[in-house]
């Protein structure tokens, strides 16, 4: 009965929210799952409950419940509770233990079977990853991106651990305007907080759609260096991940493009992206300064690299709007400009690129 039973959840997963009618109990068989209520979080692993005291009360859920890692767990419902109970008295006997602990539930997250704490592995500190003096900002992604990301199993080009990635699934994006930078605005989704993947044993971090290009010499780089400097803890994304992690996993790139001589293309999308972030976090000083590293790189991939007079346009675009941001109208102007006569091209970018001259001319 139990093997007939068992469903497996990928990492992400959210097998019930509060307020939710509760129809059934997760008898967690294998994985990790996370309860979450307000500021807290508790750890489930194999032999815990998700769900019993509401399942028995008839209401509704009165916390979430994520899958850490992919899960596999019994589904009692209100159809297979008797079988369960005839069939599975350890699992019966260990419901009634969970339930007579539990009851009255209190404010406070309590669950006394199957909870984990935390391991040897420590993660890596805030103090070691981002620079001196920068926030941690606190909140997570919102549990609903949940449902426009899937799991993928990803091999590190480094060290060859194994670890999940989330890939956004890109046609479920509900696309609400592009800005003048090329900034796509989503109306369901912020996907700047998915950029990266990180490994959690050497730290190795690269864009998701270009990790498999990550080349060979860029991998034995990486693997001299971590030989040399051992990571000082691990990292993994949370689920839900939180807003500190997806930045701490933009400067772990820094790092990791340091190390492997990234290209100024890298570099430029990376710091245009973590600017987006905080310009959306309301942090003007580090706005500011991703503004002016953006700008660098991309000036110097502009000078440097090769590529369509479509793309050129794109780049000089992307320099007067960081002009614009950082004050520098007379540079801003003459970006627009160049677009906008560049022989050959895109003559829809030359039409943006008038636009912004005339808005300049208007004092917009």
């Amino acid at each position: 009965m139990a093997v007939n039973h068992v469903q497996t959840f990928a990492k992400g997963t959210v097998l019930f929210s509060a307020g939710d009618p509760a129809d059934a109990v997760f008898f967690i068989v294998a994985g990790k799952a996370l309860a979450l209520k307000g500021e807290q979080q508790v750890a489930l692993g194999p032999g815990g409950f998700l769900g019993a005291v509401a399942f028995f009360q008839e209401t509704s859920h009165t916390y979430t419940a994520v899958c850490a890692t992919e899960l596999k767990a019994i589904a009692i419902t209100r159809e297979t509770s008797r079988e369960v109970v005839a069939k599975q008295p350890v699992i019966a006997l260990a419901l009634l233990k969970e339930l007579a602990l539990q009851v009255p539930q209190g404010e406070e997250l309590t669950f006394f079977q199957g909870r984990e704490e935390t391991g040897q592995a420590q993660p890596v500190s805030a103090e070691a990853v981002l620079p001196k003096g920068h926030p941690v900002f606190e909140g997570c992604v919102p549990l609903e991106y949940g449902e426009l990301v899937f799991p993928v199993e990803v091999e590190c080009r480094a060290c060859q651990t194994k670890f999940t990635g989330m890939r956004v699934r890109t046609s479920r994006l509900q696309l609400a305007e592009q800005r003048p930078d090329f900034r796509n605005i989503y109306r369901n989704f912020e996907p700047n907080y998915y950029y990266l993947w990180v490994c959690p044993h050497c730290l190795l971090t690269y864009p998701e759609r270009q990790y498999d290009r990550l080349s060979e010499v860029a991998a034995r780089r990486w693997q001299s260096f971590i030989t040399a400097h051992p990571p000082q803890g691990t990292f993994e994304f949370s689920v839900p991940r939180t807003i500190h992690e997806s930045i701490s996993a933009y400067y772990l790139a820094m790092k990791t493009y340091e190390v492997i001589g990234a290209s100024p293309d890298l570099w430029a999308n990376l710091w245009l992206r973590l600017l987006w972030i905080y310009e959306d976090l309301g942090a003007a000083d580090l706005a500011r300064q991703a503004a002016e590293k953006a700008r660098l790189y991309f000036a110097e991939s502009l000078a440097t690299t090769t590529r369509s007079a479509a793309g050129d346009q794109r780049l000089y675009l992307i320099l007067g709007e960081l002009d614009l941001r950082l004050d520098y109208r007379g540079e801003a102007y003459r970006n627009f400009h160049a677009a906008a006569t560049m022989t050959g091209g895109d003559p829809r970018l030359k039409q943006l690129a008038s636009d912004r001259i005339m808005d300049l001319r208007s004092g917009q």
